[in-house]
């Protein structure tokens, strides 16, 4: 079977393979660095390693109708990531002369939204495994309408072009299954000058190189493409963002990047 080609630099020339993890192969582009697995999965079979099986989503879904937002595991620890997050995010908007807009694409638990709607920020979100959103839902009842299940590329319908000052996607493009297309919508739901935030992991860090096969990154039904510093800068640019700057992660697992593009 022919190598899927790099849709960063459009090639198959240069693709080789990168390593074998259980029972799926990733290849890498040996001309940008991009890290991808050579057939992704259908649809249904991914998302069944994000909601955990039956039995723990249908767990999920009895207790989230009984506990309240403030009461999800790790909730405290929760908040406080997504205020460091929010506030990195804020230092970073340049116009706050009206309500600035937050799209938070994997939203979870809805912590970070929780942590805008606390600044006054207008909140949307998506999120893949929809019982995790009923705590949110329940608690901030001015912006269930406002949260999503399902995919992103399903639920950037619901939003106009033009409508973010902000999208952040924290451990999510790694997950992407197209992410042209899902990069470019990004950028058109963006407002010129508003920002896009990325946490994702960086295939050119030391853990790749020296973990290899045992990287924890390397998740085939998961983590779909693996960038890394040049090969997202280069991408963006093809998108048309007017600029990009890397920062140190927000959690330092897997050896992750920040990426702040913007429009």
């Amino acid at each position: 079977m022919a190598m899927r080609a790099c849709f960063i630099c459009e090639s198959k020339a240069r693709v080789q393979t990168y390593h074998e993890v259980g029972g799926h192969d990733y290849v890498r582009c040996s001309q940008c660095g991009l890290i991808f697995v050579d057939r992704v999965e259908p649809t249904e079979k991914l998302y069944k390693s994000y909601d955990g099986g039956s039995a723990k989503s249908l767990r999920r879904k009895l207790l989230a109708h009984v506990r309240g937002f403030a009461m999800v595991k790790n909730y405290q620890r929760s908040m406080d990531r997504a205020t460091h997050i929010f506030k990195f995010i804020a230092s970073n908007i340049s116009n706050h002369r009206h309500q600035p807009v937050l799209l938070d694409i994997g939203c979870n638990k809805g912590f970070l939204l929780a942590a805008a709607i606390a600044h006054d920020w207008n909140v949307y979100g998506v999120e893949i495994v929809s019982e995790l959103l009923l705590p949110f839902r329940r608690k901030f009842k001015l912006f269930a309408n406002q949260v999503f299940s399902g995919r992103f590329v399903d639920a950037q319908l619901h939003f106009a072009d033009n409508l973010f000052d902000a999208v952040t996607a924290i451990d999510v493009i790694e997950h992407f299954e197209a992410p042209e297309q899902d990069m470019k919508i990004i950028y058109r739901k963006l407002k010129p000058g508003g920002i896009f935030v990325a946490q994702t992991p960086d295939g050119g860090c030391e853990q790749a190189r020296v973990e290899r096969s045992d990287w924890g990154a390397l998740k085939p039904l998961e983590h779909l493409h693996i960038f890394n510093r040049e090969n997202l800068e280069k991408f963006a640019m093809k998108l048309g963002f007017l600029k990009i700057e890397f920062f140190e992660p927000f959690e330092p697992a897997d050896g992750n990047l920040v990426a702040m593009m913007k429009k």
